[in-house]
């Protein structure tokens, strides 16, 4: 592993874990100050703290389904993380490393809650519009997936999903190689060689 992805899976890990330690720390400070139901207003009739459980997935939906929940939840951590790694340390993609990674930290957030208590402690109240309460680790999951969305329309291309299904290499001159092939020129070998090598 070189320089370059040494330092990017050290801002890795300290993104993902200040994202975890937030969430943790802010459900932990709502559980110990208010119990289930009870809140405070921080702007009156616009947005409020209220403690509730939610057993569904972000903003109340699939209440209940726990089990399905957290089974989702180690399926996608996986995938980003398979994604991740075909990605770290490519300045080119740091915008979508950096998004990933919060998303990560939002999922695992929440699914730490699920399996340690069956919900989701959620506290952050817009009343004014009567939004679904929610928690820290839904901003990170929501926002970078948005983000992420619009990334993949307007900045990426085809061979730039081919590099994050680990099919294609993107290299610091922009241009793209298959993997297989820049594995056989690291060996030093040589394709034209192998062509012909049966000929003789």
């Amino acid at each position: 592993m070189n320089n370059l992805k040494k330092k990017s899976l050290i801002s890795i890990l300290i993104l993902f874990t200040l994202i975890v330690a937030a969430d943790q720390i802010t459900k932990l400070i709502i559980i110990n100050s208010f119990g289930v139901g009870e809140g405070t207003p921080v702007i009156s009739g616009v947005f409020e703290i209220l403690h509730i459980h939610n057993s569904g997935s972000a903003w109340g939906m699939l209440s209940g389904k726990t089990l399905f929940l957290t089974l989702f939840s180690v399926i996608l951590i996986g995938a980003l993380i398979y994604v991740l790694i075909h990605i770290i340390g490519n300045r080119y993609y740091r915008i979508l490393t950096i998004l990933i990674t919060c998303i990560l930290g939002g999922a695992v957030g929440n699914m730490i809650d699920r399996i340690r208590l069956g919900y989701v402690t959620d506290f952050l109240y817009f009343k004014l519009i009567d939004f679904p309460v929610f928690n820290v680790a839904d901003i990170f999951v929501t926002v970078p997936v948005i983000l992420l969305i619009i990334f993949m329309i307007f900045k990426y291309h085809g061979d730039d999903f081919d590099v994050l299904l680990g099919d294609k290499i993107r290299n610091e001159d922009g241009t793209y190689t298959e993997k297989e092939k820049k594995k056989k020129k690291k060996k030093g070998d040589n394709p034209e060689t192998e062509e012909t090598g049966d000929e003789k």
